[in-house]
């Protein structure tokens, strides 16, 4: 799929050139177009403690709000040593 028709948009990256998705979403993760109000996200730098980390999972997961859970512990595993990336890296997938 091309992402240079027109009417398109190129892809949202961070200042060293990682992908980002800037655009707003849904309660369920779900992305809107450009233009519309969407609910609050997890930012892209968020990297909590493994504890507290675990609670917000949990606190979105009891909210309906699966996909932002997922954002946070994806977040955790991005900051975590090498040795225990692919433990946090399941919780977020699974």
């Amino acid at each position: 799929m091309s992402m240079s028709g027109p009417g398109s948009r190129k892809r949202d990256r961070d200042g060293a050139g990682r992908p980002r998705n800037a655009r707003p979403r849904d309660e369920l993760g779900r992305p809107l177009a450009h233009d519309a109000a969407g609910v609050a996200g997890v930012p892209d730098d968020l990297a909590l403690p493994p504890d507290e980390s675990l609670a917000e999972a949990q606190r979105l997961l009891d909210a309906g709000r699966a996909f932002h859970a997922h954002e946070v512990l994806e977040g955790t595993w991005k900051a975590a040593p090498e040795d225990e990336r692919e433990l946090w890296r399941g919780l977020g997938t699974h």
